[in-house]
């Protein structure tokens, strides 16, 4: 574990406008990671870059020493001249395989449990991967770091709760309707805010949609975004009645939506649930509409008092997240103890083998002609008895592995009896295991 390094610049600690400086297009991913790998002599570098981050993960015997060197290649390749307006935080070890966690289970972004993190970071490793900066060890770190935040997500209620004003209300949306299919949206205005909204409502299956807006042609380009019907803002009152949800983001200066307008259209309504959603400054709706029955008007504050409990309750997810994150790195600490007895495990294995198929093909010569079904019996139970007499000693080769010093005496005790060569240098097999293929 001491062998990875980690240099991240974030929303934490720099400003947006140098954050843009460092962003790396998908584009360059590859020939930036050669650079690298180039000019600082490292066999693994991953790369990540989103709006929020940039950040890079090395391979490296002496990663402490080297980061500062990686850190002059990756601003020399951006051709940024002042690297005093960049403030990169420099972890290793165990402190690395933390953040690297928490940043792909949504713990470190803006805002906690933002569901699109974790897709932003596998895009970023598939492209370090394709460019030849992910080798064996940050693999094997990132398979882990996605089973992590899958565990997140699935253990947790971390992404559950709407922490954006739209998203919000949305949510309170679907607690008045319950069924969201065939529902009618209104929208006046076109405010960035009321367009997000419809975006989520109509995900949430509402179907239908009418917008109005003073300057009709900015209506009917909204509308055909969704399939909708475009309203001229004159005839929006003989519409209020067959909208189920109303979502008001205009610049107006009074109430264009007043009390008298909706007990008429609930009349017609018979009475049915209506939804009105007020995201201007200043209000659009006025708010003494929440004395008709069954109609209801949620204004930017209402709304924001919904992310703000919502926030909290991500918070303490959160917290549930990191017991989680600590569990997962005691898995992957196993794993790295035993890289030490791996070469060992390999002669072991094969020494083993080889004695056993030169065994089998001795008794085959012995046996002459014996039929198909024979020859694969005898070829089943050789090669049953080798490898139950492997499994034992490797389990506690890797048993012992985790327990410190005990384990070079079992190493050198296999290398005796069997004759192994023992290993001068920690080598690491070139297969690359995928966690996602084992039993968490």
């Amino acid at each position: 574990m001491m062998n990875l390094g980690l240099l991240t610049v974030s929303y934490k600690t720099t400003a947006i406008e140098n954050r843009e400086k460092l962003a790396i297009p998908d584009k360059e991913v590859k020939d930036l990671i050669a650079y690298i790998k180039r000019q600082c002599r490292l066999d693994e570098v991953m790369l990540l870059s989103t709006c929020n981050r940039v950040e890079i993960y090395i391979y490296a015997k002496n990663p402490i020493q080297v980061m500062g060197e990686v850190e002059t290649v990756f601003l020399d390749y951006l051709q940024l001249i002042d690297k005093q307006e960049f403030e990169f935080k420099k972890l290793s070890g165990q402190d690395a395989i933390r953040h690297i966690f928490r940043v792909t289970a949504s713990l470190e972004a803006m805002i906690i449990g933002e569901p699109q993190i974790t897709g932003q970071v596998k895009n970023f490793f598939h492209l370090s991967t394709e460019g030849g900066g992910c080798g064996f060890f940050l693999n094997q770190v990132m398979n882990r770091a996605f089973i992590t935040a899958k565990r997140v997500r699935n253990e947790t209620e971390i992404a559950k709760f709407a922490v954006s004003i739209s998203f919000a209300a949305v949510e309170l949306a679907k607690k008045i309707f319950y069924e969201m299919r065939e529902k009618v949206i209104l929208i006046v205005g076109a405010g960035e805010m009321a367009e997000l909204a419809v975006t989520h409502l109509m995900k949430a299956g509402c179907s239908h949609l009418l917008v109005t807006n003073r300057t009709f042609s900015r209506a009917i380009s909204l509308a055909e975004q969704f399939d909708g019907s475009a309203v001229r803002f004159e005839y929006m009152a003989n519409h209020l009645e067959t909208a189920d949800i109303i979502i008001s983001s205009t610049g107006a200066k009074e109430y264009i939506i007043e009390q008298e307008m909706i007990q008429k259209c609930m009349k017609k309504r018979k009475r049915r649930p209506m939804f009105l959603i007020d995201i201007a400054v200043p209000r659009d709706i006025d708010p003494l509409i929440n004395e008709i029955g069954n109609a209801y008007v949620y204004d930017i504050d209402d709304l924001q008092s919904v992310v703000d409990a919502n926030m909290k309750i991500r918070e303490a997810e959160a917290e549930k997240a990191q017991v989680i994150i600590e569990e997962e790195i005691l898995k992957i600490e196993d794993w790295l103890v035993t890289l030490d007895v791996v070469p060992t495990i390999k002669n072991f294995r094969e020494k083993v083998l080889a004695l056993a198929n030169s065994e089998l093909h001795k008794g085959m010569n012995q046996l002459g002609d014996i039929s198909n079904k024979q020859e694969r019996a005898v070829r089943s139970m050789i090669n049953g008895f080798a490898y139950k007499l492997l499994h034992e000693p490797t389990v506690m080769l890797k048993q012992k592995a985790k327990e410190g010093n005990a384990g070079f005496e079992y190493l050198q005790t296999i290398n005796d009896l069997f004759g192994l060569k023992p290993q001068i240098e920690d080598t690491v097999p070139k297969k690359v295991i995928n966690f996602n293929d084992k039993k968490n």
